[in-house]
């Protein structure tokens, strides 16, 4: 299948950005000791994010060493912040994972008619079966105290991950032909109804790598528009093998959700060597090595007061802010 390449310097007119990153970053590291101190180079990060009442509520994935394999074992923590800059730790924390069976990663969020969806990938480490590993599920009412749901693919032949819900800018599920989206890795997409029953299908592998967030309804000049940002090595596109992740943008429509329309030629956040947070480098010892040099990947985005608001994860050891006016 051919795709179309975007060759202009600049990003097209269809793409959401660009990103200015934070000066101040990160906005997010471990803390000294407990359940997200980090270990086994992976700290604070991939959370989701959403506004309420001028209220930034980040849910993060936070992680521990551990002496059995991988190394780090993650749990759901939140972070709160009155201007999107300045983070607290919930006194609480963590929301979700105190029983240390499972791993909680990659934490999407969104809300729907005062109800609160919280998607992320689970993992058991010593299991990696489909039916108990993948897109799990937990709904709140008030952010804070979660029923679970579960795995969302329990009779999945292979395992679901890293689940992109197509959502509108303030991180509202979005329907096509009356059935919510989800865009998934390894060329999967699935469709739902009431957002907790879900079927999934194979689709064209997405160019980019693996899936962070879908957005729609953003834009009043395309409104069929449909952007996917991507986290990876850019596989499948003009800069694969640039960066070990970076982010990118993949382009569909709201008539044909299932089939790639353009790709960005060049990713629209990437590592860069005068940050060393994400180099691999310590944010506050200069030098010290403690995590995975040029990976960005995110899950959180919103629109706020006519920005966009990207936190993304620095070496999978902090969370960075990159901003973008709204066009």
């Amino acid at each position: 299948m051919e795709i179309k390449v975007d060759e202009a310097r600049n990003i097209p007119g269809w793409a959401i950005g660009p990103f200015t990153k934070y000066k101040g970053n990160p906005v997010l590291a471990p803390s000294e000791e407990g359940w997200d101190a980090g270990g086994s180079g992976n700290g604070v990060f991939n959370g989701g994010v959403i506004v309420e009442n001028d209220t930034f509520y980040y849910l993060y994935r936070g992680c521990r060493e551990i002496k059995s394999k991988p190394g780090y074992l993650c749990k759901i923590g939140l972070a709160l912040s009155d201007d999107g800059c300045c983070f607290r730790k919930y006194e609480n924390n963590p929301l979700w994972g105190k029983d240390d069976k499972y791993s909680y990663e990659d934490v999407q969020i969104i809300k729907c008619e005062g109800t609160y969806y919280l998607f992320c990938n689970r993992w058991d480490w010593e299991c990696r079966e489909p039916a108990i590993n993948g897109m799990w599920l937990a709904i709140s009412g008030d952010l804070i105290n979660w029923k679970e749901y579960g795995i969302i693919f329990p009779h999945a032949k292979k395992i679901h991950r890293n689940g992109a819900i197509l959502q509108n800018p303030d991180n509202e599920p979005v329907k096509v032909n009356e059935k919510f989206i989800m865009y998934l890795n390894d060329g999967l997409i699935a469709y739902s109804f009431d957002l907790i029953h879900w079927e999934s299908k194979e689709m064209p592998r997405i160019p980019g790598g693996e899936c962070c967030v879908a957005i729609a309804d953003h834009s009043t000049q395309e409104p069929k528009n449909i952007v996917l940002f991507t986290g990876g090595g850019g596989e499948g596109t003009s800069w694969e093998g640039e960066h070990r992740y970076a982010i990118g943008e993949v382009l569909f429509s709201r008539e044909a959700p299932e089939k790639p329309i353009s790709v960005m030629k060049k990713p629209i956040l990437y590592a860069e060597e005068k940050y060393p947070w994400e180099m691999g480098k310590s944010a506050v010892e200069p030098g010290k090595e403690v995590a995975h040099p040029d990976v960005i990947f995110f899950d959180a985005l919103t629109r706020y007061k006519d920005k966009w608001w990207m936190y993304y994860g620095a070496c999978d050891f902090y969370t960075c802010l990159a901003t973008s006016p709204v066009r």
